[in-house]
């Protein structure tokens, strides 16, 4: 889902976020507050009911601090004919809510217990925790939600035009810039509910974010920059190799092998799982 976002962003702007780390930080604290402090003191919600709402705050979170980003800075830069710009600027944008976090929450790290972690599930001889399932499926449906927008609705027509050509597609009655912070909206939104998700995985500080952002690099890179069907194919494959590595030679070589095979798809595919088309990269 954090790739995702990624891949959406340059798609259509030709640009990368770096703040896109932050966007995830952001809506793991969402998502902890709303469940620990809103949902279950204030509206009386048990724990479950508490974690899928902050979720949906999460969501929320992420959603409206895209819409932010993109009027404070991708805006105001995008028709300057400079693309270093609005990439330094993205920089600015990650360092200031780096931040503004530590300064909020301070550098202490939280524990974000979900209800779903403490549930194990076993099939045969596998165990795995609910929390793990929870993920895989509403991954699978912000994705399948997310493929089906893009290839099925005008919006999503309109939006893979502007990225086509971002021209021809205002003379033919197309907003680009309402299509254009529509698209940052969505993947901030994707990245404030992978927050929510690996909230309760990861250790909770104002710079968790900074580990998933990089291996979302590699995955992006490996699926082919721009493309999204290359990045969701790229993010299974990473998912599956992560697996066998922890199976079979330990969890402390997971980043190693990750990164051996960004390293052989450079040399040996530069272009990616898929290469980018510019018709097709959204």
């Amino acid at each position: 889902m954090v790739a995702l976002g990624l891949t959406l962003i340059y798609g259509v702007l030709n640009q990368i976020n770096f703040a896109h780390a932050d966007f995830v930080t952001v809506g793991a604290f969402t998502a902890f507050f709303t469940a620990t402090r809103f949902a279950t003191k204030v509206l009386g919600l048990p724990d479950t009911g508490a974690y899928l709402l902050s979720m949906f705050a999460a969501l929320g979170a992420g959603a409206l601090l895209g819409l932010a980003v993109n009027a404070a800075v991708f805006a105001p830069l995008r028709d300057r004919g400079d693309e270093l710009r609005p990439l330094i600027a993205t920089i600015g944008v990650s360092v200031l809510l780096e931040n503004a976090q530590l300064a909020l929450f301070g550098p202490i790290p939280y524990q974000f217990d979900s209800p779903f972690a403490r549930e194990t599930l076993r099939i045969g001889r596998i165990f795995f925790s609910a929390q793990s399932v929870l993920v895989v499926a509403v991954s699978a449906a912000a994705i399948a939600a997310l493929y089906g927008f893009m290839r099925f609705t005008f919006l999503g027509k309109a939006l893979r035009a502007v990225a086509q050509d971002r021209e021809t597609a205002g003379l033919m009655g197309i907003n680009p810039n309402l299509l254009i912070a529509l698209t940052i909206v969505i993947a901030s939104a994707l990245a404030g509910m992978a927050g929510a998700l690996l909230g309760p995985v990861l250790v909770l500080s104002p710079f968790a974010g900074a580990s998933v952002i990089v291996k979302a690099f590699a995955i992006v890179i490996i699926g082919g920059f721009g493309n999204m069907q290359g990045t969701i194919l790229a993010g299974i494959l990473v998912g599956v190799i992560e697996a066998f590595t922890v199976q079979y030679l330990g969890s402390g070589l997971i980043d190693l092998v990750v990164f051996a095979m960004l390293l052989l798809m450079l040399v040996l595919r530069p272009t990616g799982l898929i290469a980018e088309r510019k018709e097709e990269n959204v």
